[in-house]
């Protein structure tokens, strides 16, 4: 996201950057470490990071209606309205749904299904002395991440920020709906539990309010209609291995806002026309997006052990994998090498065995 939108590039928005970081196998016996001279994560506040767009798509020329909610939304042939709750209408040429992940919108016109799969997760952000981050999490601000924690399939995460300690549990429920009986936050206390016995984290946290989420785990099969686009959560684009969708929410809005643009100088905001956003986002991440569920809904937890006991052995695979999770490389242009590294090391391991 910073290479693709570098005006975000500041200490306004940026809290702090992780060089550093370890990955835990779901048994706890294999883990992988980097370290790493440049940045692999950059961190932010969410409340100031919104905030800060906010005064960008001011200074665009936008007009920001704080504390109004959209009441209704209407579309026709030749106009675009939607109602606030205070009784005004406003009129445009295009609606964009960028309405989060339970979307009004999608669902007033049935772009989504009423039982579409989601994952949820809970999080604290705890307030930290600035020196006891650098002691437990160095410079580097060390990050950890328990793959299938209690074999749940998802993740528990430790983002250490400047001051602020980011610490979560998330379920990708990948159509598996045995997983809704899952008691998340007891698996959450069981996570925060773990990581204070094995000393990752302070044990004497202030206690902060629990903080929960939702995503869905797919994109919408139609992310567009007549003078209508979704874009970010709305239109379900989101990581399936690690949740992250702020990159896909600027980069669609980006598509989106280019679409619009040509549709508008066309005077055809139709269906047909705006169509072409599907297609744009579906070459531009979409087929990354693909690929990665395809992974995540064939993985067990068998698989997910093997491929850490080969990969915490080989560096580069190492490199690889952190690449895609992290998202700095694009799994539909590496999936072959990854592919081949992974048989490569794989069979090196079984030689190895066999001595």
């Amino acid at each position: 996201m910073l290479q693709r939108f570098p005006y975000v590039v500041n200490d306004t928005i940026i809290e702090a950057y992780t060089s550093s970081g370890t990955v835990y196998s779901p048994s706890l016996q294999h883990q992988i470490e980097i370290f790493k001279e440049t940045p692999i994560i950059a961190t932010i506040l969410r409340k100031k990071f919104d905030f800060e767009l906010v005064k960008f798509a001011k200074d665009a020329g936008a007009v920001f209606q704080d504390g109004s909610s959209v009441s209704a939304v209407h579309l026709s042939d030749d106009i675009a309205q939607v109602t606030i709750d205070q009784g005004a209408t406003i009129s445009s040429e295009i609606i964009v749904g960028a309405d989060g992940v339970t979307s009004p919108i999608a669902k007033h016109f049935e772009l989504r299904r009423a039982r579409t799969s989601m994952g949820i997760c809970i999080l604290q952000e705890f307030e930290v002395d600035e020196q006891i981050m650098d002691q437990y999490f160095k410079k580097s601000r060390h990050c950890y991440i328990h793959s299938r924690f209690k074999t749940v399939a998802g993740y528990g995460w430790v983002f250490p920020k400047k001051r602020h300690l980011n610490i979560g549990f998330g379920i990708i429920q990948v159509d598996k709906p045995q997983q809704q009986k899952l008691n998340i936050l007891h698996c959450y206390q069981e996570y925060l539990t773990l990581l204070k016995e094995k000393d990752l984290i302070p044990k004497n946290l202030k206690e902060e309010p629990v903080k929960g989420g939702a995503l869905l785990t797919h994109p919408l099969e139609k992310t567009y209609l007549n003078r209508l686009l979704l874009v970010g959560d709305a239109a379900g684009f989101v990581n399936p291995l690690s949740g992250e969708g702020i990159y896909y929410a600027m980069a669609s809005g980006r598509i989106a806002a280019q679409v619009i643009t040509e549709a508008l100088e066309k005077e055809q905001p139709t269906e047909e026309v705006l169509a072409q956003y599907q297609i744009r986002w579906q070459k531009d991440f979409g087929r990354d997006i693909d690929l990665i569920l395809r992974v995540v809904k064939r993985g067990s937890m068998e698989y997910a052990e093997k491929v850490f006991s080969i990969a915490c052995k080989d560096p580069v695979l190492t490199d690889l994998m952190m690449g895609v999770i992290t998202g700095q490389i694009s799994v539909q242009q590496y999936k072959w090498k990854i592919i081949r590294r992974f048989f490569y090391s794989s069979l090196r391991n079984r030689l190895h065995l066999l001595k």
